[in-house]
């Protein structure tokens, strides 16, 4: 009876978040588009590249696991976030990041070495496999009927997963705010979860 009441939870906790997943999606892209038109199209490659080379080529499960390793022990005296972490942190994202704030410091982003593009490609590349392995495991590892700490799970893990790459960005990508990415959120979200309750209880 209570594990059948946790699984009734957490579908419900699931539907609850998905006005947040929206809204941190419409809020990071809404961001993204003030960007330089270079740098827009290489996130959007950087994606697709992944998805094609996932289906068709390699899906570079090895090289996830990996990251996960290296988080899962930099957590291992933290017993409850040790499991939690590695899903949480984008490991090669976070690195590939900080070395495109180390590059652009350090002047090699003139308009005759430009290496930004490339940099945005990869990031989003290693975001994109970051996602979609973390929801392919976590399906995987999801044994009961509709899948309920998979739904649950996944959802929560995007919207922490984006907040961070949003602050991410922020501190090291001229042009990208995050307080303007945190209020289009709260807008979006707001929006939808009106008019949800305005469907079901506004007569």
């Amino acid at each position: 009876m209570v594990e059948r009441l946790l699984v009734v939870l957490k579908f419900i906790l699931a539907i609850l978040l998905l006005p947040l997943v929206i809204g941190t999606v419409v809020a990071l892209q809404g961001e993204t588009a003030k960007l330089a038109p270079d740098l827009q199209h290489a996130i959007l490659h950087g994606t697709i590249a992944y998805v094609l080379m996932k289906f068709f080529v390699y899906d570079f499960d090895a090289v996830y696991k990996y990251g996960q390793n290296i988080v899962g022990a930099c957590f291992q005296f933290l017993k409850p976030l040790m499991n939690f972490a590695p899903y949480v942190i984008p490991i090669y994202t976070i690195f590939l990041v900080i070395a495109y704030a180390i590059v652009k410091v350090m002047g090699k982003m003139g308009p005759n070495n430009d290496l930004a593009p490339v940099f945005f490609a990869v990031i989003a590349f290693s975001f994109a496999m970051h996602i979609i392995l973390t929801a392919q495991d976590l399906y995987s590892k999801d044994s009961m009927a509709g899948k309920p700490d998979y739904f649950f799970g996944m959802a929560l893990i995007f919207i922490v997963d984006v907040f961070f790459m949003a602050l991410l960005l922020n501190l090291a990508v001229s042009g990208f705010s995050f307080v303007e990415f945190f209020k289009e959120l709260s807008v979006s979200s707001a929006k939808i979860y009106t008019m949800v309750f305005k469907q079901l209880f506004v007569r």
